[in-house]
C-alpha cells in the first residue's frame, strides 16, 4: 500500500500519524503541493497536514494547486485524512468554507463526540485560529464549545485537532514560530506556550495510543466504504 503526507512549509514529522501508517505496512512519502506529486488513483491513501497559512486565504501561491489535486483526490475515491489546516482545506474541496475563528483555541481540549469508537473524547490538542464548516453532505462527529472538530464525508475524515503531536512535532513548530517572530504574537495573545508544551510531554504517551486508535478507526472505515467486498486489513498492534 502506497501512502502520501502532505506537508507544507519546512514541517516534514509526521509524527504518530505518520508513524502508525508505516506500521499498517504502508510506504509513506511525504511531499509539499510544490513537488511533483503522484497521480490521486496512484496512492491508497492521502493524509494532509497543518499549516501556518490560512485555508481561505486564496493569494497562498500553492492553496489552488492543493485544493486542485484533492479535488482529483476525491474523484478517485482514494481516502482522505485532513488534519487542521487539512481538515479545512478538505472542507473546502467538499463544499464547505473556512473563516477565521472568534475564538481560537489552543493547547488540550476535550470534544463532544458522536462517535467515540472514531473519534474518542481527548482531550486533543489544539492549535488552530481559523474554523471550517460542515461540508454539504457531511457528517458531524465531533464538537468543542467553539469549533466543529471533526466530520466525515463517504471514506474521508476531516478533523481539527492534531492528533499527530508529540514533543518532538512541537519542537519543530517552535523552530519554525522563532524564525518568522510568531512566539511574540502567541504571547501577547496570552498563549502560554511553555505550558503548552509541558502538557504535551506530559500526555505523550496517551495521546501516542490514542492517535494510532483513531487512525486504526479511520482506515478500517474508509476501507468498509471504498472496498465493501474486500476483508479489512489486519491492525498492527499497538506498540509501546
Amino acid at each position: 500500500m502506497r501512502a502520501l503526507a502532505i506537508v507544507h512549509e519546512s514541517e516534514r514529522d509526521t509524527g504518530t500519524i505518520g508513524e502508525r501508517i508505516c506500521e499498517r505496512g504502508f510506504e509513506l512519502e511525504i511531499l509539499t503541493v510544490e513537488g511533483t506529486l503522484p497521480e490521486p488513483g496512484s496512492v491508497d491513501l492521502v493524509v494532509v497536514y497543518g499549516s501556518s497559512e490560512s485555508a481561505y486565504d486564496d493569494g497562498v501561491r500553492w492553496l489552488r494547486r492543493e485544493l486542485d489535486y484533492l479535488g482529483a483526490v476525491l474523484g478517485s475515491g482514494t481516502p482522505i485524512l485532513g488534519i487542521c489546516f487539512g481538515g479545512q482545506v478538505l472542507s473546502r474541496v467538499l463544499g464547505g468554507s473556512v473563516a477565521p475563528s472568534p475564538h481560537p483555541e489552543t493547547g488540550w481540549v476535550t470534544v463532544a463526540t458522536e462517535q467515540p469508537a472514531l473519534i474518542a473524547p481527548g482531550p486533543w490538542m489544539q492549535f488552530h485560529f481559523d474554523r471550517f464548516t460542515l461540508p454539504p453532505g457531511a457528517t458531524a462527529v465531533a464538537t468543542s464549545e467553539h469549533a466543529l472538530q471533526a466530520f466525515t464525508h463517504g471514506p474521508h475524515l476531516g478533523l481539527q485537532f492534531h492528533p499527530e503531536i508529540t514533543p518532538e512535532v512541537f519542537e519543530r513548530w517552535l523552530a519554525e514560530w522563532k524564525v518568522v517572530g510568531a512566539l511574540e504574537d502567541f504571547a501577547a495573545a496570552g498563549i502560554d506556550i511553555a505550558e503548552i508544551a509541558d502538557e504535551i510531554v506530559a500526555r505523550a504517551g496517551s495521546s501516542r495510543a490514542e492517535a494510532m486508535r483513531l487512525f486504526d478507526a479511520f482506515w478500517e472505515r474508509s476501507q468498509l466504504l471504498v472496498r465493501p467486498d474486500e476483508p479489512l486489513p489486519v491492525s498492527a498492534p499497538l506498540s509501546g
